[in-house]
């Protein structure tokens, strides 16, 4: 899991989306939009904003259903992530069934060179029972958001310490007059003194080597867009791998399947998504599909194929109330596996609750995640008044209280155990279980902060810190 110095330092200074729709109660009928106007968009073109609306001037519209648009239309706007607010207002000309849409917007600050803070280990919890500061990743993210005003990125990435990495990657949301299609592209090299080359008793073995990088990456890919729709995105990506390893590392058992120092590979993936949820960062109403399938084609190395899929779906059971269910699932298409392409438990969100300090190798799993919240203080606003600026005075914030039960099983083919059943990890192919209470801060945009203690079904208790929502 990633940590970064941002943010503390962005507590204070990063941005906020806040939005409210008006409309008066009319009996159902239809409507005329007469006119859309829009303000505050001082970089940002006007077709950006365009884009997110489900509605256009002179659309004659049922005026319950245009209701419904309005909030979605604020919705997919503010989920561009480019601006601090997102106002709808409206004004009716009752007697005519005509309407005047008014979009004020307060824009985000789009340059941020944002230092950068990299936790090496898969999880801060893993991190901190060692609290090893060479195993930290430190430097600079130079990031143009919005570049040109078409919601284009640029990223920088000049990262030292544990994990090196220098590159860059470029977004281009549409490049048609539909906008419908967008590009992107990106390089990097990736360097390491120190790799994980097997799991043992559950946990990653690690090989340091101050004098030569064990593992050295280069990696390009480019990309195509399609966004039919405000919710489905349709991701093509053609990628190109080149691992040179080295030879101390190599020879370890399960580490490589062939004799080859340098391993190098094409990949081919599709990626599906369809979302619905009303904020990407913290959803508590919608619902998320996504479906992943990468092929890879090796030039006489490893293959690194597999489909993966998301389901996650929240709900609002009543006032306060809410639950979430999150379901996930891998295929890999090759039984045997390098152990450096290998990923079960124990990555990003891919875990059950309880194992955090754990890795489970496997090349299929299932995974189900579930949680009931209780909204102690709801999304509320404070502003700064000694801030005058609108783009730095205004803080939301929200606190939850959850319960929560996570379900899980990771199938590892006894092919890829070197040590023949040795190695002592006993949490592959068996079903795993944790459950606890915890309590979700939510600031500013992207900003989560998660205390949880759980039980897993080995009876250890544990206490973990997380910074991104669990489902």
């Amino acid at each position: 899991m990633f940590v970064r110095l941002a943010i503390m330092f962005l507590f204070f200074t990063t941005t906020v989306v806040y939005s409210q729709v008006k409309s008066p109660e009319l009996p159902d009928s239809t409507v005329i939009i007469r006119s859309i106007t829009v303000t505050g968009n001082l970089l940002t073109k006007p077709g950006i904003i365009a884009r997110e609306l489900d509605f256009k001037q002179n659309d004659t519209l049922l005026f319950r259903r245009f209701s419904e648009q309005l909030i979605s239309s604020r919705q997919n706007i503010f989920n561009t992530r480019l601006f601090n607010f997102v106002t709808i207002d409206t004004s009716y000309d009752v007697a005519h069934h005509l309407v005047d849409v008014k979009i004020v917007l307060v824009e985000r600050w789009y340059i941020w060179p944002i230092p950068y803070l990299e936790i090496s280990d898969r999880n801060f919890n893993v991190w901190w029972e060692t609290r090893d500061v060479r195993r930290l990743t430190y430097g600079v993210d130079l990031t143009f958001f919005n570049v040109r005003g078409r919601n284009e990125t640029l990223k920088i990435l000049t990262h030292f310490g544990f994990n090196q990495n220098f590159g860059f990657t470029y977004k281009i949301p549409y490049v048609n007059a539909k906008q419908t299609v967008g590009l992107g592209l990106g390089a990097s090299l990736m360097l390491n003194r120190e790799i994980a080359v097997a799991t043992r008793n559950n946990e990653p073995v690690y090989v340091r080597n101050d004098s030569v990088y064990l593992k050295k990456l280069v990696y390009a890919f480019g990309e195509c867009v399609l966004r039919p729709d405000f919710f489905t995105t349709h991701t093509f990506r053609i990628a190109y791998s080149h691992y040179n390893i080295d030879s101390s590392i190599r020879v370890i058992p399960g580490f490589s399947i062939v004799e080859k120092d340098v391993q190098q590979f094409a990949s081919f993936s599709y990626f599906l998504k369809i979302d619905h949820r009303d904020v990407q960062y913290y959803p508590l109403k919608g619902f998320c599909i996504d479906v992943e399938i990468n092929h890879s084609v090796p030039f006489k190395t490893a293959h690194n194929s597999y489909l993966k899929s998301n389901l996650r779906s929240y709900h609002q059971i009543c006032n306060r109330w809410y639950c979430s269910s999150g379901f996930t699932g891998k295929v890999s298409f090759e039984r045997i596996q390098p152990y450096y392409l290998q990923r079960g438990f124990g990555y990003g969100r891919d875990y059950v609750r309880g194992y955090e300090y754990y890795v489970i190798d496997g090349q299929h799993f299932v995974l189900s995640k579930n949680t009931l919240k209780f909204a102690i203080v709801p999304q509320q606003v404070r502003r700064l008044g000694f801030i005058r600026t609108t783009k730095f005075n205004t803080i939301p914030m929200a606190l939850y209280l959850n319960a929560f039960i996570d379900l899980g099983y990771v199938y590892h083919d006894p092919a890829n155990d070197p040590e023949n059943g040795s190695s002592g990890n006993n949490l592959e192919n068996s079903f795993l279980m944790g459950y606890g209470l915890g309590v979700d801060f939510t600031t500013y945009y992207d900003i989560v902060i998660r205390i949880e203690g759980s039980i897993n079904r080995q009876n250890q208790p544990g206490v973990y810190l997380h910074f991104i929502a669990a489902i």
